[in-house]
C-alpha cells in the first residue's frame, strides 16, 4: 500500500510538472532554483549499511558497452530515465548542474527503445552537456538493480556500494554538499 501511495504522489508530481510553463536554463550569473514538483532530498532512502550492487552492463552512445564497475573509485549518481517521462525531462537539467560541479560522476541511463538514435538528439536539444549518457533499451540493468519506475536515482559511493535511492525527480543541482556527506558515510 505504501508503494502505491508513493507512486501516486510521484504521478501527481508529474502532473504538476507537465502543467508548468517551460523555464530557461540557469546561467552562471543566475542561481539555479529547483522547479515545483521536485522531491526534497530528505526523500532519499539511505541504504544502511551500504549494499553491494550486481554487475550490470550499459550501452554507450557510440555503440560500445560499459559496466558500472568501470566507474568504481568515484561517487556515482546513477539516474534511470526515458525521453517520454515528463518528470525525467524536468529533472535532467538538475542532474546536468550536479555533473558540472565535478564532485560526482553523473550517469543518466535511458531506457528508450530507440537507443542512441533517440537519446543523442534529445540531449543536444535539451542542452545536457555534463551528464554521461548511457543506454539500457532492453531494461536488463534496470531490472537487475531493482528499479521500479522513472525517474529513479541510485547513489553509489566510491566503494561501489549503494548508499541511497531516490524515486521521483529531485533538485540535484544544489545537492552536492548533502550527497557528499551521504556517499562518504
Amino acid at each position: 500500500m505504501a508503494l502505491l501511495t508513493r507512486r501516486g504522489l510521484i504521478a501527481a508530481g508529474a502532473t504538476v510538472i507537465a502543467a508548468m510553463p517551460a523555464r530557461k536554463p540557469a546561467t552562471a550569473q543566475e542561481p539555479a532554483t529547483p522547479q515545483v514538483g521536485m522531491m526534497p532530498l530528505s526523500a532519499i532512502v539511505a541504504a544502511k549499511p551500504p549494499t553491494k550492487l550486481p554487475p550490470v552492463t550499459f550501452g554507450t552512445l557510440d555503440g560500445g558497452r560499459t559496466t558500472l564497475a568501470d566507474f568504481a573509485g568515484r561517487p556515482v549518481v546513477l539516474n534511470f530515465w526515458a525521453t517520454w517521462c515528463v518528470p525525467c525531462v524536468a529533472e535532467l537539467p538538475e542532474l546536468d548542474r550536479l555533473a558540472a560541479t565535478g564532485a560526482f560522476t553523473v550517469i543518466a541511463v535511458s531506457a528508450d527503445r530507440g537507443g542512441a538514435a533517440t537519446v543523442k538528439p534529445f540531449a543536444v536539444a535539451h542542452h545536457i552537456t555534463h551528464v554521461t549518457m548511457l543506454l539500457d533499451p532492453g531494461m536488463e540493468a534496470l531490472r537487475a538493480l531493482g528499479v521500479a519506475g522513472f525517474p529513479t536515482t541510485l547513489l553509489i559511493g566510491a566503494d561501489g556500494k549503494l548508499h541511497g535511492t531516490m524515486e521521483g525527480p529531485a533538485a540535484w543541482g544544489t545537492a552536492a554538499p548533502a550527497l557528499t556527506a551521504l556517499l562518504q558515510s
